[in-house]
């Protein structure tokens, strides 16, 4: 299993990006800590991939040569937020 899929939080951080809860201390996919592979914001004008966010400059972000690498990450966060819900699932997390 790749490491990134266990990543929860960032060092000296008190929020949880998997569950939500806690203090944030930074943009949501926009932190110092985060593994490279679920960065999704164009390093270029940081439009965000996931939520489809953000005011770039070019005519159509996805095929903008800049967001490449972060259009790629997309699906480790989907597999990453899926991993997360299972987990939550199996633990009854959110259950009421």
């Amino acid at each position: 299993m790749a490491k990134w899929i266990e990543f929860r939080t960032c060092q000296g951080c008190g929020y949880d990006l998997a569950t939500g809860e806690g203090e944030r201390g930074c943009a949501l996919h926009d932190c110092a800590y985060m593994p490279e592979e679920l960065k999704v914001f164009c390093p270029s004008c940081l439009f965000d991939f996931v939520t489809m966010e953000g005011n770039p400059p070019c005519d159509d972000p996805m095929t903008c040569e800049h967001g490449e690498a972060a259009r790629a990450n997309v699906a480790n966060v989907e597999a990453w937020q899926r991993h997360h819900a299972v987990v939550a699932s199996s633990l009854g997390v959110g259950d009421h």
